[in-house]
């Protein structure tokens, strides 16, 4: 299939696959997000309480905060007069 290459084993075996994100890139997406989906309804850390509520609060506190930007070139500065 044009796009789409696998890589095989010593045995022929395919291992893997190469999928050209020009040509097939909107099909990934949807395939992707139908893994991620099935694979976070069976990971039971993502369901335990203590988890919802961290993110719960996580989430809030990004929200209700600026985001924080550092220059650089002043932390080094700061960085360098304590060494």
């Amino acid at each position: 299939m044009k796009g789409i290459e696998y890589i095989i084993d010593d045995q022929g075996e395919r291992t893997a696959v190469v999928i050209n994100l020009q040509e097939w890139g909107k099909e990934w997406e949807v395939f992707y997000d139908l893994i991620l989906k099935q694979s976070l309804l069976s990971e039971s850390w993502v369901h335990q309480d203590s988890f919802s509520e961290k993110l719960d609060k996580a989430l809030q506190w990004n929200h209700n905060n600026p985001s924080q930007v550092s220059n650089l070139d002043s932390l080094e500065a700061q960085l360098l007069k304590h060494e």
